[in-house]
């Protein structure tokens, strides 16, 4: 649009000087060539290229290849009249513009009408005055110059105008593909269930997206302008992030890192920062978008998988002690039994204090019997059955409550 200002400019301080310096090209038409030795003699000047003709069909011809500024046209002429030859002239677009001036000694009223309604733009009639003849062609040349002169700035204006009227519907279609992207990116930043930080390159928060004030407990408000300090754990924390910030910044590459990092309540908890550069067109760095993640739940989902297998690991060594202690197990359990038998064979009083012993053994064996079976059935189970127990509820629900 500049340029196109620019050029409007250019048109409108040519200077006339440059045009004057051009020389103006007359043609003369007329069939007697005393007339035309005459009228070249009296228009003899250097800034005029004369052409006399005195064939009106072959004048026809070359002012068709090459048009004048001006013709002088006779009207009573054999092989074609003045009136005719400035018909065939008015009805070309190539000459119809041209200035004619009829020279001749027909002098009445009815032919200088004819002669202006066909298109002439003056009429002289015989005998004529020398300087009177060069008056006329001097401001019938300055009114042409001046006629291409404005249309040729109008062509250029409409050129401009069109280029003009072309930009500025460009320049629509670019404000309205960046208004849709501007207004994609705005529901994606908002969508987005990650936090979104925009930083300038000193670390300052300049806006942040729904996410991030759900995650922090911060209004938007709140955490513009202010610096992203705010939600480092404690000083040390920040000095960390700051460098490395600070590094990718200076490489202008993205960075990622995992941080304990803390909302407005105080509540520290893990997250994790990915760092991308804000870069202009011309490629240069003016700030940061940090997109920060919540890592608790990914924290807790760890923690249950390291404790479902260690559960796993436990219940299949538990169930493998269970499995050799049974035997021994059943065999105290056999010698038990036959000692009480053989004190009940002998009629020894059952209240005898080898009997009472013989039958608390009896009762613990049992009891060992009852511990190892619950953990025999437990470990035949997949540890999801059990997805909120500890190892230490499982051992304990194996226990006697006695």
């Amino acid at each position: 649009m500049v340029n196109t200002i620019s050029n409007i400019d250019n048109i409108f301080s040519m200077d006339n000087g440059v045009e004057k310096a051009e020389k103006s090209n007359i043609v003369l038409i007329d069939d007697l060539p005393a007339n035309l030795r005459l009228l070249t003699g009296i228009l003899a000047n250097p800034n005029y290229i004369i052409r006399a003709m005195s064939d009106p069909l072959v004048a026809l011809s070359s002012i068709k290849t090459d048009p004048p500024d001006i013709i002088l046209l006779d009207i009573m002429m054999p092989t074609m009249s003045g009136y005719d030859l400035c018909s065939c002239l008015k009805a070309d677009s190539v000459t119809k513009d041209i200035p004619i001036i009829f020279i001749t000694a027909r002098d009445n009223i009815e032919d200088k009408v004819k002669g202006f309604s066909l298109g002439a733009v003056d009429y002289i009639t015989k005998p004529f005055l020398s300087d009177d003849v060069i008056a006329r062609v001097q401001i019938h040349l300055k009114m042409y110059s001046l006629q291409k002169n404005l249309q040729r700035r109008t062509e250029v204006i409409e050129s401009l105008n069109r280029q003009l009227e072309s930009e500025n519907r460009q320049r629509r279609q670019v404000e309205e593909t960046l208004r849709e992207t501007s207004l994609w990116l705005t529901s994606v930043f908002n969508a987005l269930e990650e936090a979104v930080i925009i930083l300038n390159p000193d670390r300052v928060i300049m806006d942040v997206n729904p996410a991030a004030e759900k995650i922090f407990g911060y209004t938007r408000n709140e955490m513009r302008k202010q610096s992203c300090e705010m939600i480092h754990v404690d000083l040390a924390h920040y000095i960390e992030f700051r460098n490395k910030a600070s590094q990718a910044f200076e490489r202008g590459e993205a960075a990622s890192f995992e941080y304990r990092v803390k909302r407005k309540d105080g509540t520290i908890f893990s997250s994790e920062h990915s760092i991308s550069m804000l870069k202009t067109s011309t490629q240069k760095t003016i700030g940061m978008v940090s997109v920060v993640r919540d890592l608790t739940e990914k924290k807790q989902a760890q923690e249950k998988f390291l404790e479902s297998e260690r559960l796993k690991t436990v219940l299949e060594i538990a169930g493998t002690v269970c499995h050799e202690l049974n035997q021994p197990l059943m065999s105290i359990s056999g010698y038990t039994e036959l000692a009480m038998m053989d004190i009940s064979s002998n009629k020894i009083n059952n209240n005898n204090s080898v009997y009472v012993k013989l039958q608390k053994i009896m009762q613990q064996i049992e009891r060992m019997a009852g511990i190892t079976k619950r953990l025999m059935r437990i470990s035949r189970y997949e540890t999801k059955d059990y997805p909120d127990c500890k190892i230490v509820d499982l051992i304990k629900s194996s226990e006697d409550k006695h």
